[in-house]
């Protein structure tokens, strides 16, 4: 474990996001009544917010124990799993919150699993790192490093079409969902540390790695950003 996922611990989330951003795609999702939802992510306030706006059973899903153990602490039902093991009945949600950030596995094989947990006409909130314009050479190798396989946002619309979703919104995080969301705390909290392991060489290369991410983002911004898809099953 590096030091940088240690310290984003310690941080609200530990990928860019926002309340502000939560309450604003659950707004987008129109009127449902599930009674049973699935969130998996790397953040506790998104499932409060499910909680609080629809009453339903919940279950919260983090690949993390201590952000698992954050969840419990906070009310929720929450446990840590492996992505590939979800922990719910095959066709027994109404509604899945999928906060991803790195997918390695590519996005068919994702909607397909998803859908599997998916009861019939239920909603499905699926967050992905997607292109928004044509990115440069340079971004799309330090990007697809970061996080994976990444798709343009018309190919993600298109291919869930061709799986059989119906896409009934998407919405694009803003640039402070990485920022003031992510950058910026993950930055002080990391050069605060820095300052006190001035001799231990893998800080100094998680630092610069960092500061090479932040860069890239400040530098081409308006080609990539996380993509929250609402889809019907």
């Amino acid at each position: 474990m590096t030091f940088i996922s240690v310290l984003l611990r310690d941080l609200e989330r530990s990928s860019p996001g926002s309340a502000d951003t939560a309450k604003q795609v659950l707004s987008m999702i129109g009127e449902i009544s599930p009674k049973y939802a699935l969130f998996v992510g790397d953040e506790i306030t998104t499932p409060q917010l499910i909680s609080d706006k629809f009453g339903c059973r919940l279950t919260s899903a983090f690949t993390d124990e201590f952000r698992a153990e954050q969840g419990r602490q906070a009310g929720l039902n929450a446990s840590s799993v492996q992505i590939f093991e979800l922990p719910c009945e095959d066709g027994s949600c109404d509604l899945i919150w999928y906060n991803g950030i790195v997918e390695f596995d590519g996005c068919a094989q994702r909607l397909e699993q998803l859908r599997a947990k998916l009861a019939r006409g239920g909603t499905l909130v699926y967050r992905a790192v997607s292109w928004l314009t044509e990115p440069s050479p340079d971004t799309k190798m330090f990007c697809q490093r970061r996080f994976g396989q990444i798709l343009p946002l018309d190919k993600v619309l298109v291919l869930a079409k061709e799986h059989g979703w119906h896409v009934q919104d998407f919405y694009i995080a803003p640039k402070s969902d990485w920022h003031a969301g992510y950058y910026t705390p993950l930055t002080a909290a990391a050069e605060k540390y820095a300052g006190i392991h001035k001799d231990d060489s893998s800080v100094s290369l998680g630092m610069s790695e960092l500061r090479k991410e932040c860069g890239i983002f400040e530098a081409h911004c308006e080609e990539y950003s996380c993509v929250y898809y609402i889809l019907k099953g």
